[in-house]
């Protein structure tokens, strides 16, 4: 018998919407009683390379909105380099976002590597559209962030701007 193990951070934020930290193996029997349509990605590296077999082999669909590996130069020649994290690039929240309030996406799973910044961050915004009070919203991110709260992500979600999101009146009724 498989043992049914979540991945780190797991949490529901709403029917068919999970959040949560990178699956590993031993995530991927529970995975699978979810029953997942889409996952979105929003990870600051890319996913890996078991996690994108099993993704595959169950016929999910990535939405892999990491951002593209940066080159710079420096003085001993060109080394690979990833954005700064905190806070998450704008365009990729609209992204989730959007992924988000499409029925077809749904289930879905929104993770990153750790499920902490970057997925509290899509999780608050959303969140924001939903209308939920800020101290709630921030109240949610901490909860899973822990001990690594990150100051500017609490103010991106703040300060992010809801009208950014178009939402459609078929995405309205629907969701």
């Amino acid at each position: 018998m498989a043992k049914i193990v979540p991945p780190m951070n797991f949490g529901l934020v709403e029917d068919g919407f999970y959040r949560s930290a990178q699956p590993s193996e031993l995530n991927f029997s529970f995975l699978e009683k979810l029953n997942l349509r889409t996952i979105i990605w929003v990870g600051a590296e890319e996913p890996s390379e078991i996690f994108l077999s099993f993704l595959d082999s169950q016929g999910i669909k990535l939405h892999n909105l990491a951002p593209q590996r940066i080159r710079s130069s420096l003085c001993y020649g060109f080394v690979d380099h990833l954005p700064p994290l905190p806070p998450p690039p704008e365009p990729l929240i609209i992204q989730s976002l959007t992924l988000l309030l499409k029925p077809t996406t749904f289930p879905t799973l929104v993770c990153c590597n750790m499920g902490r910044h970057r997925t509290g961050t899509v999780v608050g915004c959303y969140r924001k559209l939903q209308r939920w009070a800020l101290s709630s919203i921030l109240e949610e991110y901490r909860r899973y962030a822990g001990m690594k709260v990150r100051i500017l992500n609490e103010q991106f979600i703040e300060l992010f701007d809801t009208d950014l999101v178009s939402i459609t009146a078929e995405q309205a009724v629907t969701r």
